[in-house]
């Protein structure tokens, strides 16, 4: 079910990617794509790993579903507050030399994205961490839907500028979180009153991750942020274009970790939370390979036949990108067990050394390779991090990291188990 809705979310974000890409050129492409990068990595920062918190403590059920939904809406609350008035502040300067109009769209988008997409996404948790994988995986397919279907309407209308692109994604957003609450209502699980206990424990298991998850966010984007300081939005426009081809396998990895982490959390002991964990990582593997090397076969003929021949030299970008999947993957898993056996703070240190190594590798490559540069600036930044959590992950829970990638008879018993099922 959750590989059928990732499928279907990959897409819905190809139809959306080349609407905005046929429809705004890449310079109007890379407009939106800045538009939304600045408040993104604004939540990213500031979200105080909230997610994971309410993820980690649905999973272990150690608050009741109304409880927690009370409590990190609150919390939601207040972040969104003090983020938006962040983001007034640090816009002006961020957007310095960008035209009236981004600018315009900037500051209403900040004010609108911020809030719904916080509730949004602790609606989505709440399903996830509870395993409704059901409720889950609707509610995150309705965002890409949602977007999808608001282009639509604006294009009927006649409206098919940056503004409206980016006003689509923001009612998409809130659709997906309106349904959710609206289902959660009807489980019994919504509640107003929040438990102080409960927030200063999330609050906690949130200063520990939101390190690493910081430090993991800015590495991530820090190719974006030198492609959107230093270069054209031209270049930007090219740039997520390619980024959208290479990340449609990496929503396959990340739809094996969302369902990996609560299951390794839950585990009754450390050897089951490593059976289970290994048995992840080399599905993880094995989809990231595969997919990575039949879609870097595929992008020269795909990207120009898909989004134009404007969009041409992004097929080279995303294969450079699509080195560095496996690489992802990996560190991804290494992420959830970290995290199922309460190590976040070790996530942090192993990203800092990616990101260290991103940093350096712009420096030498943007002013050498121009969008080529930051695009092998992500794959080092990909290696670089899966060596240093590796590292951790040997020290902090003793995994033996090298054996982990070693299919097993149990694998193949998985598999066989689950595709029994969908043939039933």
């Amino acid at each position: 079910m959750s590989f059928a809705t990732t499928i279907l979310i990959q897409i819905v974000n190809i139809l959306t990617g080349l609407l905005a890409a046929r429809l705004l050129m890449p310079e109007g492409r890379g407009e939106l794509a800045e538009i939304m990068l600045w408040p993104g990595l604004l939540l990213e920062f500031g979200i105080l790993a909230m997610s994971d918190a309410l993820l980690y403590r649905a999973a272990t059920r150690l608050a009741s579903p109304k409880v927690l939904f009370a409590t990190v809406m609150w919390i939601g609350a207040a972040l969104a507050v003090l983020l938006v008035a962040a983001g007034y502040v640090l816009m002006p300067l961020l957007l310095a030399n960008e035209n009236a109009t981004v600018r315009m769209i900037e500051s209403w988008y900040l004010a609108a994205f911020v809030p719904i997409y916080l509730f949004s996404l602790f609606v989505a948790v709440m399903f996830q961490g509870h395993l409704d994988l059901f409720g889950w995986n609707v509610v995150r397919a309705i965002v890409g839907l949602g977007y999808l279907a608001f282009i639509g309407i604006f294009l009927a209308a006649g409206f098919d500028d940056v503004g409206h692109f980016a006003m689509a994604y923001v009612l998409g957003t809130a659709l997906s979180g309106i349904v959710g609450v609206i289902w959660l209502y009807r489980k019994g699980w919504t509640g107003w009153r929040p438990d102080f206990g409960v927030a200063k424990a999330m609050l906690g298991y949130g200063a520990r991750v939101h390190l690493g998850e910081m430090i993991n966010s800015l590495r991530q984007r820090v190719d974006q942020i030198g492609v959107a300081t230093f270069l054209t939005s031209h270049d930007m426009g090219l740039y997520v274009v390619a980024l959208t081809v290479a990340n449609g396998p990496m929503i396959l990895v990340n739809t094996i970790a969302g369902v990996a982490f609560p299951k390794i959390s839950g585990a009754p002991s450390a050897q089951e939370k490593l059976r289970i964990f290994g048995i992840y990582l080399r599905l993880a593997m094995a989809m990231s390979i595969a997919s990575a090397v039949g879609l870097a076969l595929l992008a020269e003929w795909v990207v120009p036949l898909i989004f134009g021949q404007a969009f041409d030299q992004s097929a080279t970008l995303c294969q450079i990108m699509l080195l560095g999947l496996p690489f992802f993957a990996a560190k991804l898993m290494f992420i959830q067990a970290l995290n199922a056996f309460d190590r976040s703070l070790a996530i942090g240190w192993a990203e800092a050394f990616g990101l260290a190594a991103a940093l350096a590798a712009l420096f030498v490559l943007l002013p050498w390779l121009g969008i080529q540069g930051a695009a092998w600036a992500l794959v080092v930044a990909n290696i670089a991090a899966l060596g240093a959590m590796a590292g951790s992950l040997n020290r902090q829970i003793g995994a033996p990291v090298l054996a982990m990638f070693k299919p097993t008879p149990d694998d193949w018993a998985q598999l066989t188990s689950a595709l029994a099922k969908v043939r039933r």
